[in-house]
């Protein structure tokens, strides 16, 4: 099978690998990371760009739409080893909904991208959005993450 590095100078890569692809054939890929989600203090990585008329008086923040850039770590901790960003919209209503890529800038994935799409209903322990594409070693990905709450400090809004 052709390399199927992040980056390609044309689209005649692509269908060259395209055109190789064993459609029979898949890899399974399971990853386990950690998504750093700072809400306030000198430098959150979510921020609110849009409300609604309703949002400021709603239990769910209703209309409410955020952007996050969020580090992705390899264990929970903040000084953890950084091996990419979860970056994406989020949009308020009884859960939210989420558009969120992963982009990988360390290790065996770097310059790769895994995109998800869905709905995480934060009161749940575990959460299951789908997984709609990639780019990269995560071409044509398909599958879904399953997502918990590590941790959450409501002192300093810091989420894991």
């Amino acid at each position: 099978m052709e390399d199927v590095s992040a980056e390609s100078a044309s689209p005649k890569p692509m269908d060259k690998w395209y055109q190789n692809l064993d459609h029979a054939k898949e890899i399974r890929t399971k990853l386990h990371f950690y998504i750093q989600d700072v809400l306030s203090g000198d430098n959150p990585m979510v921020l609110k760009v849009a409300e609604s008329q309703i949002t400021i008086t709603s239990p769910t923040a209703f209309g409410q739409i955020s952007m996050l850039d969020d580090l992705l770590t390899a264990g929970p901790e903040p000084g953890s080893e950084v091996v990419g960003r979860a970056q994406g919209t989020i949009s308020f209503a009884m859960a939210i909904q989420m558009g969120l890529n992963i982009v990988f800038t360390e290790g065996k994935y770097k310059g790769s991208t895994i995109s998800i799409l869905g709905r995480n209903p934060l009161v749940e322990k575990y959460r299951e959005l789908a997984i709609v594409g990639g780019t990269g070693f995560f071409r044509m990905a398909r599958g879904i993450v399953v997502s918990n709450t590590h941790s959450f400090d409501t002192s300093t809004n810091y989420g894991v």
